[in-house]
């Protein structure tokens, strides 16, 4: 009773002091640091907050969606708090009580901090939107011109959040960890447009006009003050979005001068992961890098040797065992989806109860499996409505849905029910987990293709993809020729 008494009582302070008004510029000394929050329209009835990869706390909500949370062990910097699908960033320092409130029906957008720690919080996340607000205007426009116009107008945009940071740190009490984070968090983001912008000039060129002279000669100053093995950034997004983007620029250009990109995308990939290896000594930093790039590559490539050549090399490199043994697992996979192959049989549950398997839906010429999940709401409605366009112009094409989430049947049921979706083409998986490590389900778009037969057409098409509907024609072609020969025969 003791017990609940005093949680009762740090629950109401804290709540009560964040809410009641904004952060001190004068920091009170405090030596707990308490993380809590509001979460609107919740997908789960809790957070994780994690500090690594193998590292993460379960924060449960109370009836009215909202927690508190004692940190212990603190390592001051940067932590992520994950709600089910979406993450983003906290930074949390000795003495801060800070307090989130979301509506997860927008949740960067909607994300606001409030209590002592929420300034530099509120900083960052505003970095982080403007980022992503800029991200449209750079794909138009920006990046189509010309070396030295380009480099003027994101060094322009780069100052005006350089205003903003000094404004910050002289106006509040900031620690010095702080000023470091916010600081990097748009600076690595303005790092990260040069280098793509080299990349893309690179392999695409402007208009096959420009010559490489005009790079100013001052484009890559940024680069004398990167250090890549900066434990207090490990987990900052702009910070290793430039680490990636950095890797495969310098690896480009190593090959740019000898072989097509596109015939060296082997020996490319394997020295970018050697020169991973020999810049960087921080094993977390290390073992993310050397695990993305190899995903990426695997998830790519259709031929098994390359995939192979690939992941013997990341193997030498990595010495992360969890990330070796899932991308052993995930290139043994990626290899049984090959396209003339048939496809992993997998046991479903249709939407009246009953269990059944992969290997009995392909009754038409063509069956096009794609996949969601309850977290997702815009997706599964877009995903749904496009299918269902969709099977009208190709009724000789079985568009099935299945759902990929863990143990959520009786939602699974409410959600396509209450949507009204064709439940005869309603199914989620038995062993989800399972299901969507054999299939590899690692993006939302993904559609498989089979023929009836079950042999996979394509294993990795894109629901979304301006090219989808061009495929769906020319497989629609060749499986009527198919049949025509098959009646001959």
């Amino acid at each position: 009773m003791y017990f609940k008494k005093i949680k009762y009582f740090i629950y109401i302070s804290i709540f009560s002091f964040c809410f009641c008004g904004c952060e001190s510029t004068q920091k009170i000394e405090r030596t707990d640091t308490y993380f809590g929050g509001e979460i609107i329209n919740p997908n789960t009835d809790y957070i994780i907050l994690s500090r690594g990869n193998n590292y993460g706390d379960t924060i449960y909500l109370d009836k009215q969606n909202r927690f508190v949370y004692k940190v212990e062990d603190l390592e001051e910097g940067l932590y992520s708090f994950r709600h089910k699908p979406e993450n983003q960033l906290v930074l949390l320092e000795k003495g801060d009580s800070i307090l989130i409130r979301l509506n997860t029906l927008d949740f960067d957008e909607s994300l606001v901090f409030t209590g002592d720690g929420a300034r530099k919080n509120n900083f960052l996340i505003d970095m982080f939107l403007q980022n992503e607000m800029e991200r449209e205007d750079l794909q138009k426009r920006d990046f189509r011109l010309p070396p030295v116009q380009f480099k003027l107008k994101q060094d322009s945009l780069l100052n005006l959040r350089s205003e903003r940071y000094n404004r910050l740190i002289h106006k509040y009490d900031i620690s010095e960890l702080s000023k470091k984070i916010c600081k990097s968090s748009f600076e690595y983001d303005f790092y990260s447009r040069y280098e793509i912008y080299y990349y893309r000039y690179q392999y695409y060129g402007l208009n096959n006009i420009i010559s490489f002279k005009e790079v100013p000669s001052t484009f890559f100053d940024y680069q004398n003050g990167v250090d890549f093995n900066d434990d207090h950034l490990k987990r900052l997004y702009s910070y290793n979005r430039f680490l990636n983007h950095y890797f495969t620029n310098t690896a480009y250009s190593k090959y740019s001068n000898k072989l097509s990109f596109s015939n060296n995308i082997v020996n490319e990939t394997i020295y970018k992961l050697d020169l991973i290896d020999s810049l960087i000594r921080n094993t977390y930093i290390k073992n993310n890098l050397l695990r993305g790039i190899t995903t990426n590559f695997i998830l790519d490539n259709k031929n098994d040797y390359s995939s192979k050549k690939v992941l013997n090399h990341y193997l030498s490199r990595s010495n992360n065992k969890k990330f070796q043994k899932e991308l052993v697992k995930l290139a043994r996979a990626t290899s049984r989806l090959k396209p003339q192959n048939k496809i992993p049989d997998q046991e479903l549950i249709s939407s009246s109860g009953e269990t059944t398997t992969l290997s009995a839906l392909f009754e038409k010429p063509i069956t096009a499996l794609y996949f969601w999940s309850i977290d997702r709401k815009d997706h599964y409605i877009k995903a749904h409505k496009k299918t269902s366009y969709l099977s009208t112009i190709y009724p000789e094409i079985d568009f099935i849905a299945i759902n990929t989430d863990d143990s959520q049947t009786s939602s699974w049921l409410k959600t396509i029910k209450r949507h009204h979706f064709n439940l005869d083409n309603e199914y989620e998986f038995k062993f989800p987990k399972c299901s969507s490590e054999e299939l590899v389900i690692y993006y939302s778009n993904k559609v498989i293709l089979v023929d009836s037969a079950g042999k996979i057409i394509n294993p990795n098409a894109d629901l979304f993809s301006p090219n989808f509907e061009k495929k769906l024609i020319s497989y629609t072609k060749l499986a009527t020729l198919e049949k025509q020969k098959t009646a001959l025969d």
